[in-house]
């Protein structure tokens, strides 16, 4: 009777000891579901995005969004795969290496929690229908490698292992990293990072913040070039060559991001902006919204600084269409915010959370991802394939 106990016993805190693993299985499961077929056709990844693994900056000189396509081509992976297997194959690695990551790091910062104090935080972070939901159906997008990047930089800098200096550093190669692969990741996930290392370092002087500054000077240049250097300048037409020369699905690709300047993408944007598509364009995406953040500002004891710099995905808006997927950037900031604050021992466990919450999440999560901008918010199974 006795050894019967103890085996129950040493089973129940096995599966405890595991909870973290269970919830990576799922997020697993939803990024395949949505990635491949049966349930998702290879002619349904977007062509527009496939030509950012191909734009080089050996083919075509310094190009803004050139680093990933530099990359694969001196590792000749785009001479072996046709490009939308180079797109997959590229995204699927991407998305579990996240999916490891994001669980590995959750379950550190989680550890002082009880399990049923775990649990409707795992559970918000696996439906949520911004992180593997999302990313799993939004094939090819350089959104998710600079997630990767950013996460491990998150890690990094609220690691007590190293100096100010290295972690400095490492954050400078980070952003400079994510500016030559979208020069757009400045105002995704950076500004949270930037937040993150003056609050783990706000007892240092000024003098010593001075001082580290020339070590930010790299992604500063980098971008003032992307700026002046980064158009094609030879035009649509010469691109659309170059890209259909080396296969006919890459025929659309790069025409507007390789080609507008700045100007042309502002004027064009905030034409079009309404306050319903910068929240969304859907009101079930706004609750959502509003949800996320009321868990951020009521139960997290962070300084308001990094509360607010999660709506820094927000300001892309004026500038690109993709209304619906900024704000899916600011509830991904929402959602690492909620784990770093574990982490910091500032996160309070809302007490509403119960049946209605859960029903709540789950309906939310079956409506499926959210979309890209305001004229398609919840694509839902638009592009699945079931025959």
């Amino acid at each position: 009777m006795f050894f019967k106990y103890n085996k129950y016993k040493t089973s129940f805190f096995t599966r405890v000891n595991l909870i973290e693993f269970y919830y990576f299985i799922l997020s697993i499961f939803l990024i395949l579901i949505v990635s491949i077929p049966p349930f998702r056709s290879l002619n349904s990844i977007s062509a527009s995005l496939k030509g950012y693994y191909y734009v080089n900056y050996i083919d075509l000189g310094f190009i803004k969004r050139g680093l990933i396509g530099t990359i694969f081509k001196l590792l000749r992976l785009s001479d072996n795969l046709t490009p939308s297997l180079l797109v997959l194959t590229s995204h699927l690695f991407f998305s579990i290496l996240f999916c490891i990551t994001f669980w590995i790091f959750t379950r550190s910062c989680f550890k002082d929690w009880k399990v049923k104090e775990k649990i409707p935080f795992y559970t918000l972070f696996t439906l949520s229908p911004v992180l593997f939901f999302r990313l799993g159906y939004d094939i090819g997008r350089m959104d998710l490698i600079c997630l990767v990047l950013s996460l491990f930089t998150i890690i990094f800098t609220i690691s007590n292992s190293y100096s100010f200096a290295k972690k400095s550093i490492f954050i400078s190669i980070s952003i400079s990293l994510q500016l030559l692969i979208h020069e757009a990741s400045l105002l995704f996930y950076v500004p949270l990072i930037i937040g993150l290392l003056f609050y783990k370092y706000r007892n240092v002087s000024y003098k010593k913040l001075l001082k580290k500054i020339p070590i930010f000077s790299l992604p500063l240049i980098i971008g003032f070039l992307l700026l002046v250097f980064g158009r094609y300048e030879p035009g649509r037409e010469e691109l659309g060559i170059y890209l259909t020369n080396i296969s006919k699905e890459l025929e659309t690709s790069m025409n507007v991001e390789l080609i507008h300047t700045l100007k042309d993408s502002f004027d064009h944007s905030l034409f079009l902006l309404t306050p319903k598509s910068l929240l969304g364009g859907s009101y079930l995406i706004t609750l959502y919204y509003c949800f996320i953040l009321y868990i951020v500002f009521k139960f997290m004891k962070l300084p308001l600084y990094l509360k607010l710099s999660v709506f820094s995905p927000l300001i892309l808006s004026f500038i690109a269409r993709d209304d619906t997927r900024f704000l899916a950037a600011s509830t991904i900031c929402c959602n690492l915010l909620m784990i770093i604050s574990a982490k910091e021992s500032k996160l309070d466990f809302p007490k509403f959370f119960g049946l209605l919450t859960y029903i709540f999440l789950i309906t939310i999560f079956l409506l499926g991802p959210w979309g890209i901008g305001s004229y398609d918010p919840l694509p839902l199974l638009k592009h699945y394939n079931f025959n």
